[in-house]
């Protein structure tokens, strides 16, 4: 089971890919949603299951964690310093097949990401140009990325980044 900030869009929409791959549900809190969350967990988790925490403390309290402690569940936090690096936290514990597309966002707007969640594919959260963390990451996928989005949302300089790696196609309408 996948749980998530229920306030914010980052984490849950790089979570849908690790939805898929784990074929888990993904479950929304914040303080006042806690008992309820627990009482599914508590009635839904596979033996053995783990529930994965995303993203850091702010997105996800403390709180969640030792209400999951005292009820001995299995839980990991995927966590890095901020939404990209969660990003791809989130990414290497769902793994990636060598043939499958990666799904490029900007991680600033929610709408595309949103839009791409459903296709099950790796999404990678952008903006700007890429960290040197996902020129790293990128190295180790299929060469296939699918740019969701006009240039307003990923520039043309990130597309340019990513044409240097492997083969770009963008996706994109007049708006959203």
């Amino acid at each position: 089971i996948i749980v998530t900030s229920g306030t914010e869009f980052a984490d849950a929409l790089s979570g849908s890919y690790l939805a898929a791959a784990k074929k888990a549900p993904i479950l929304l809190t914040y303080s006042q949603a806690h008992e309820s969350v627990l009482a599914y967990i508590r009635q839904n988790l596979s033996d053995g299951g783990t529930v994965y925490i995303l993203g850091g403390e702010s997105a996800v309290d403390a709180d969640f964690e030792s209400m999951l402690t005292g009820q001995d569940i299995r839980f990991k936090r995927l966590a890095g310093s901020d939404r990209f690096s969660t990003n791809l936290v989130i990414l290497e514990e769902a793994g990636t097949r060598p043939d499958q597309e990666i799904l490029i966002c900007t991680g600033v707007g929610f709408a595309d990401s949103l839009s791409a969640s459903a296709t099950g594919l790796p999404i990678l959260l952008v903006h700007g140009s890429l960290t040197d963390a996902q020129k790293t990451f990128l190295a180790t996928t299929s060469k296939e990325f699918i740019i969701i989005g006009g240039d307003a949302a990923v520039s043309a300089a990130l597309e340019a980044e990513l044409a240097a790696i492997g083969e770009v196609e963008r996706v994109a309408g007049e708006n959203r």
